[in-house]
């Protein structure tokens, strides 16, 4: 297929197919790149909530207070506090009056993030050379908007 017929069906196609295509792609990815992850998790001992706030709070710009922490997560207040405790216990965060990640903590983020790269790695292995361009072309675009940029992995090329 030419670029200008890749672009011309690009175009064409209505946004819940778009949206309906990419979840077909990110639940194939999450059915079949996650081993990984779900070790790292696994030994880690850790439950979806807890990844959720050590990214949280690895995004923050300053510490939170344990209501906002429990808003991000979407828990109540004693149950974020559990969490927290948790994660505290375990040296991945700190809690004075407001909650903050530690070295700890960010070690847990780059572990699983490595984990979820492995996976993808293993998928793009599979690719034919056509597929892995049209990913790349596509990914190109998409990393020219600096919030999904952001996104990349530590040590990659931007």
């Amino acid at each position: 297929m030419q670029a200008t017929e890749t672009a011309d069906i690009a175009a064409q196609t209505p946004d819940k197919d778009l949206a309906g295509d990419l979840y077909a792609l990110i639940v194939f990815v999450h059915k079949h790149c996650n081993a990984d992850l779900f070790e790292a998790l696994g030994a880690l001992e850790l439950t979806l909530s807890q990844v959720k706030l050590l990214h949280h709070l690895e995004d923050q710009p300053r510490e939170l207070t344990l209501k906002e922490a429990a808003e991000l997560v979407r828990v109540s207040l004693p149950a974020a506090s559990r969490m927290v405790d948790d994660l505290v216990r375990r040296g991945f965060a700190q809690r004075m009056k407001r909650v903050c990640l530690t070295d700890g903590g960010r070690t847990v983020i780059r572990r699983l993030n490595a984990a979820r790269l492995s996976g993808l790695e293993q998928f793009t292995q599979t690719l034919t050379t056509a597929e892995r361009r049209s990913l790349a072309s596509a990914l190109a675009k998409l990393l020219e908007r600096d919030d999904v940029a952001a996104c990349r992995p530590e040590g990659l090329a931007s």
